[in-house]
């Protein structure tokens, strides 16, 4: 499987993406907010790379990858101290992580695109977060203290970070990666119950909800079926929902409003109509809204390996976030 097309992109006119429910900062996107920028280490580069050569099937789990793009040169050390950094940027960088010093970046499809109102959900998966062979004893430990308090250690993932939809508002609630630490197995269900709170609408019609979960607990299940047949390490990586969090453009889109149904006086429509209405709905193709999309992310320590056997590090994760979607599916009976 190749790359997709690379697009022409003038580094001058990218523009920080600010949306992201977790993730170290630096993200950027194109004007029309299709793309993403990521900075990333070789590592990552070298891992869609692979995937796409060899591993096609895990490609389709993965966003769109078009290559690379040079961000510049970063800046050669100083002797000159750092500027003490606002309140604002120590914020930031609590919550989402310092920027990755690199030079190069990914460019990928934005999972956001496209929605209305886009909720994002990020599971990082495993209860080892870090590659031992290649990680420092002291990143080492404090990532095992993380797991070991939260639901990382005990269901092999954790709520990365969200942003659920805020009708009321009329904005987006942020939930941090200091929420999702603080869930236990017991209770970590409340965090799915926040997220997918819109398909609890009124608006929408429980069979209409129902599928939907279960063609997200579907797309996670194809991922975990996909790796149990793999020799892999996917450290720190995620599974990311997206699911569209405006109940009115959810409703549309899950098929509560129905085809209409053309009058007795009402002409079939010619052969040549029918052809060009054809041509046209394969234009829009790319750009159909949909209600959901479930994909995998952060491959900056994941690798194909020859003879490590599977991931069950990740293939547990994976497995209890099933369970736990599968128990949300439950409450609409």
């Amino acid at each position: 499987m190749a790359p997709s097309p690379m697009p022409q992109l003038d580094p001058s006119k990218l523009k920080a993406f600010s949306n992201a429910a977790a993730g170290h900062d630096g993200v950027l996107s194109d004007p029309s907010g299709e793309l993403l920028i990521k900075p990333c280490v070789d590592a990552e580069i070298n891992f869609y790379q692979e995937t796409l050569a060899k591993h096609p099937d895990f490609a389709e789990l993965m966003p769109t990858y078009m290559g690379t793009l040079s961000l510049g040169s970063p800046q050669a050390p100083s002797d000159t101290p750092a500027p003490e950094l606002s309140q604002q940027e120590k914020d930031q960088a609590r919550l989402h992580g310092v920027k990755i010093a690199s030079e190069t970046a990914i460019v990928l499809e934005n999972l956001e695109h496209g929605f209305k109102c886009p909720n994002v959900l990020d599971l990082k998966l495993g209860s080892v977060l870090y590659d031992p062979a290649t990680t420092e004893p002291e990143k080492a430990a404090r990532l095992d203290k993380v797991a070991q308090e939260s639901t990382s250690g005990s269901l092999n993932f954790r709520v990365a970070g969200m942003k659920v939809w805020s009708p009321t508002k009329r904005d987006f609630d942020i939930y941090d990666k200091f929420y999702g630490r603080k869930f236990s197995a017991e209770n970590v269900s409340e965090a799915y119950e926040t997220f997918f709170a819109a398909l609890f609408s009124s608006k929408i019609k429980s069979d209409d909800a129902v599928q939907l979960l279960e063609t997200i607990l579907a797309e996670v299940t194809k991922a975990r079926h996909i790796l149990e047949k793999a020799q892999s390490r996917m450290y720190s990586a995620s599974v990311l929902i997206v699911c569209e969090g405006d109940t009115t453009a959810l409703n549309s889109l899950l098929g509560a409003v129905g085809p209409s149904v053309p009058s007795g006086d009402e002409r079939a429509p010619t052969a040549k109509e029918l052809k060009r209405a054809e041509a046209e709905e394969e234009e829009d193709e790319e750009a159909e809204p949909v209600a959901f999309k479930v994909k995998m992310i952060d491959f900056a320590h994941a690798k194909w390996t020859e003879d490590g056997g599977r991931d069950e590090n990740t293939i547990k994760g994976l497995k209890n976030v099933e369970q736990l979607l599968d128990g949300l599916i439950g409450k609409f009976d």
